[in-house]
């Protein structure tokens, strides 16, 4: 054994801290990104109602009332096949 070993070779927490969770951090950076790139103000009409609001905020709820969506779909399904 040589003086720059150590009897126990811990791995960098870390190191293995971004190992596990490469893709969430990737995301993270992704969704940071894209609210800095889409912060105008954009004017959405429903019915009779209008809303000014940053891009990012209505296609984020966007995204939320489809991933709703989707999981009713599936609930409903699996009910189906019982």
């Amino acid at each position: 054994m040589s003086s720059t070993e150590t009897p126990t070779d811990r791995p960098n927490p870390v190191l293995a801290f971004l190992q596990r969770r490469w893709l969430s951090i990737l995301l993270v950076v992704l969704a940071v990104v894209f609210v800095a790139q889409n912060r105008q103000p954009v004017r959405i009409h429903l019915l009779a109602t209008t809303v000014t609001t940053p891009l990012w905020v209505a296609l984020t709820a966007m995204l939320l009332v489809g991933l709703a969506a989707g999981t009713f779909r599936i609930r409903r399904a699996g009910r189906r096949g019982r």
